[in-house]
């Protein structure tokens, strides 16, 4: 199956970037001068019609399958299956929105990634946007799908969460900021729009959310509405543990297969979209109606076309078995199982693996270990930097801890420079023109999300403003060699991570 990639501009065009196809209708010097009105005419029609479907929206459904669509396609492609078809048939295939049977690849010379952003800190100062220049943004899919356990294809294999928004224990604020506010890292809804758009527009389109998020399912329903993206946002709900939820909401648990198809439908209608990219099903200890049910639920979902690809959270490694087994015999298949890894906590390595060899993309939140990964928090800086809280304040972690971790911090920093390193040099291969604008300023929790990605998974990041989101951005374009992972690696294990 094909999953395209789509560059979205906004910027004056580039050569590094694909040219609107032309469609050539015959040799007009052979025909009479009546032909050659009519098929003018007939050629601006197509192109007017082909400008239209650029400009459109992409619908927010399941396609009837994952063949590339017209507009997505190559001069090339575009010419070889029209090569037998009369004017007529063309058309045709422009109403019909024709999708080709051939798989097209992503071009290697599509190396633009964002403009003003790149790798910020995520303690550079925010900014609420008056008076600023209007950012501009490509959207890039770095990655090649054979890196891909299925066909769910995440671009750049990263993603962002939901789980802060709207949460005023997580410092979301309903109005106005201060400064006081910034400072103390509180957040409104205009900070989430700018990420959120910000992300879409640069190349990162997977965000998860959940039923159990705050209002997290109606900010994206706005969002979806109002904001710009550089590619379909692929979005992903959850349906939350049925006994914890029936703690909050003092009911009975949910069971059998309908509560979980009906929970779907209802995510949907929440954020106003038709169908999501993926639904996923977090571990329910012990499910009313078992395994089978919950096969049959997420069957549903996909059948009813709530959801394109279901997924799984926190699942065992023996349920997921079950799980995987039971939906490849109705001819369809658990896309991703997601679960807790960071440098700091290495507890579900195994789980990487085993998810990879079950044709499942594992996805990995909580990648920063509440800040341990980052190096921010050391021995000689407990605080990280911040104003101490009082007399006797230490930081968020014990001192012994961090002096246990002191060797696996030296070696972040000095990846975070080496690595900055390789990368300008490698840019510097390119011509002026050519070269792409990838972040060489690395931080040590750049490297932190890299590992994760390193290991084979989808690193899912909490992104509530401009900072944290531009310190996503500044991920892409780059990874980790083999040999710095092993420098990381051996770090971890004398550490005892």
């Amino acid at each position: 199956s094909h999953r395209a990639t789509t560059s979205c501009q906004r910027t004056s065009s580039s050569s590094l970037l694909r040219t609107p196809t032309t469609l050539h209708l015959g040799d007009l010097d052979d025909l009479s001068d009546y032909g050659k009105q009519k098929a003018g005419k007939e050629l601006a029609g197509l192109q007017n019609k082909r400008e239209q479907m650029k400009r459109a929206k992409l619908a927010y459904t399941k396609p009837d399958d994952d063949k590339p669509k017209i507009e997505e396609m190559s001069d090339e492609e575009i010419a070889a299956m029209f090569a037998n078809k009369d004017e007529s048939d063309m058309e045709e295939f422009f109403e019909k929105n024709y999708m080709p049977t051939w798989k097209t690849k992503r071009s290697p010379s599509a190396v633009e990634r964002l403009g003003g952003g790149g790798g910020g800190s995520m303690a550079d100062d925010d900014k609420d946007g008056e008076g600023e220049e209007k950012e501009q943004f490509v959207f890039v899919d770095w990655t090649d799908e054979s890196a891909d356990d299925n066909e769910f294809h995440i671009p750049n294999r990263i993603g962002f969460s939901t789980v802060e928004w709207g949460d005023v224990k997580k410092g979301f604020v309903n109005g106005k900021l201060k400064k006081a506010d910034r400072k103390q890292g509180k957040f409104n809804k205009t900070d989430l729009k700018k990420a959120y758009e910000k992300l879409q527009q640069s190349g990162i389109s997977f965000v998860e959310t959940s039923e159990s998020f705050a209002n997290s399912e109606s900010f994206l329903k706005k969002f979806l509405d109002e904001c710009e993206h550089g590619d379909r946002a692929l979005v992903a709900s959850t349906f939350s543990n049925p006994w914890k939820k029936a703690v909050r909401s003092r009911k009975l648990p949910r069971f059998g297969s309908n509560a979980i198809n009906e929970a779907a439908e209802k995510s949907c209608e929440k954020m106003g979209v038709s169908s999501m990219s993926l639904y996923q099903v977090q571990n329910p200890w012990v499910y009313v109606g078992g395994s089978s049910a919950l096969a049959e639920g997420m069957l549903d979902v996909i059948q009813d076309d709530h959801s394109r690809y279901v997924g799984c959270v926190d699942m065992s490694v023996s349920k997921l078995a079950k799980l995987q087994k039971k939906l490849r015999d109705d001819g369809e298949f658990v896309a991703t199982n997601q679960f807790e890894f960071s440098l700091t906590n290495r507890k579900n390595l195994g789980m990487i693996t085993t998810c990879k060899k079950l044709g499942i993309t594992p996805i990995c939140r909580n990648v920063l270990d509440g800040g341990l990964a980052t190096g921010k928090y050391t021995s000689t800086n407990p605080t990280g930097g911040e104003v101490s809280k009082g007399e006797g304040d230490m930081g968020p972690y014990p001192l012994r801890k961090l002096e246990k971790l002191d060797p696996l911090f030296r070696t972040l920093e000095k990846l975070a420079e080496s690595v900055g390193k390789r990368i300008g040099s490698d840019l510097l291969k390119y011509e002026s023109r050519d070269r792409p604008n990838i972040n060489t300023g690395i931080s040590t929790t750049q490297i932190a999300i890299a590992y994760v990605r390193a290991k084979g998974a989808v690193p899912l990041l909490s992104i509530t403003n401009s900072r944290a989101a531009n310190e996503l951005l500044g991920c892409l374009g780059w990874d980790l060699t083999e040999e710095e992972v092993d420098q990381l690696d051996k770090a971890c294990q004398s550490c005892g991570c």
